[in-house]
């Protein structure tokens, strides 16, 4: 099965500072998705030149996706989850959102 990877575009609202972002990223995000089942990792990347972010999230495989976010516990996680995401969305703005699925796995021969 191939990687499941949703991406989301964020801006850094203004007078909020990457610091915070990449804090609340490490402390508290990163710990709370390490409970999905199938949830691979977490990534953050700042579009360079700008005030927007790319946040990634990598899953086993898009069925491994849907079965985890529509399992009996997500709803616990997510509830969990909401005060954590309150602080997110006084940080940053969404921009966009897309999935994609991996053809071609990551390369050591580049």
């Amino acid at each position: 099965m191939a990687e499941f990877i949703t991406y989301k575009r964020w801006a850094l609202r203004g007078g909020r500072e990457e610091t915070e972002l990449v804090e609340l990223v490490r402390e508290e995000i990163v710990p709370h998705f390490r409970k999905l089942p199938g949830c691979l990792g977490l990534e953050l990347l700042r579009i360079k030149g700008t005030r927007s972010y790319l946040a990634l999230q990598h899953w086993e495989s898009h069925d491994r996706f849907r079965e985890t976010t529509g399992s009996d516990y997500y709803p616990t996680w997510y509830r969990e989850y909401l005060p954590i995401l309150a602080r997110w969305d006084a940080i940053m703005a969404f921009e966009d959102e897309w999935d994609a699925e991996e053809l071609l796995g990551r390369s050591s021969d580049v």
